[in-house]
């Protein structure tokens, strides 16, 4: 079955390093396993979406949660979709900017800016929105 998996993580720091390496590990990795999707960085926070065969993108999030770079982790969503969002992306990168941030608010009502507080409930909606803009790095 095809699902989507969003959550929602720390990093160590506001500036980390490793979101070159994260990055780098998912475009060369998951395309492998049959899971694309996308990835926001904020201010020490990130979001990442995940789609692909349940099996694979179940075990792609426990090693996630295991993983050093993301400080706890929280799922956000975890559900069964008749087709990929992203299909041609092994993982983007999205490059905020005033306007992303003032299209977040309008999504998450009342939220501060703050990638790990989305709900749950929100979380595919901001992705969707937000990959109708030209914000994001596919390479």
């Amino acid at each position: 079955m095809l699902v989507r998996l969003i959550y929602a993580s720390r990093a160590p720091s506001p500036h980390p390093s490793d979101l070159s390496s994260i990055l780098h590990t998912s475009r060369t990795r998951t395309p492998r396993f049959g899971i694309t999707g996308a990835l926001c960085f904020l201010d020490g926070a990130y979001m990442q979406y995940l789609e692909g065969e349940e099996r694979e993108v179940r075990a792609l999030y426990a090693a996630i949660e295991r993983d050093r770079r993301h400080q706890s982790p929280r799922l956000l969503e975890l559900v069964g979709i008749p087709a990929r969002f992203f299909p041609a992306w092994s993982m983007a990168l999205l490059k905020w900017d005033k306007r992303l941030e003032t299209l977040f608010h309008g999504l998450a009502t009342g939220q501060v800016l703050d990638l790990y507080e989305t709900p749950g409930a929100d979380a595919a909606a901001i992705f969707r929105a937000l990959a109708r803009t030209p914000n994001w790095r596919t390479a």
